[in-house]
């Protein structure tokens, strides 16, 4: 067992079928995904960032555009917020610039083959929280806290 450091302070075990799944939803066909997980050897990293930095080092040998998602992409606790206007998503400064947006950029969602593309607000959110309203939530078959693949349109 792989125990990595994730950005929470918190520790996940590896798996591989969760990073291959992490790699189709930046774009990757499933082919793709099974022939690049394996080269990412858990035992030569500790922490989540730096297998992210190894599978854009290998997708960008294949696909330099779904390497550049797989990098902007982020996992972000969902909140409902009153103060967001339906087909808005809030997001902290910091969060806007890992994903590489700015104000009025649209920011595509996705939850479970959901997918949802909204303009991005910058507000004061917490940085691994984005907010939205309920009813954008819904449209993705979330509830409050689920973890959203959360990226800029391209």
């Amino acid at each position: 067992m792989t125990l990595l450091n994730k950005r929470t302070g918190t520790q996940e075990e590896f798996n591989r079928a969760k990073l291959e799944e992490s790699i189709t939803r930046a774009g990757a066909t499933e082919e793709a995904a099974r022939e690049i997980a394996p080269r990412i050897d858990p035992t030569t990293v500790n922490t989540t960032e730096q297998i992210r930095t190894r599978v854009v080092e290998e997708l960008r040998k294949t696909d330099a555009a779904i390497a550049e998602r797989y990098e902007r992409t982020r996992n972000l606790a969902a909140r409902k917020a009153v103060e967001a206007a339906m087909g808005t998503v809030r997001l902290h400064a910091e969060t806007m610039k890992a994903l590489g947006a700015s104000p009025g950029d649209s920011i595509i969602l996705e939850h479970r083959g959901n997918t949802h593309t909204l303009r991005a607000e910058t507000a004061s959110v917490e940085m691994r929280e984005i907010h939205l309203h309920e009813t954008d939530l819904e449209k993705l078959g979330a509830t409050e806290g689920t973890k959203l693949a959360t990226r800029r349109s391209t």
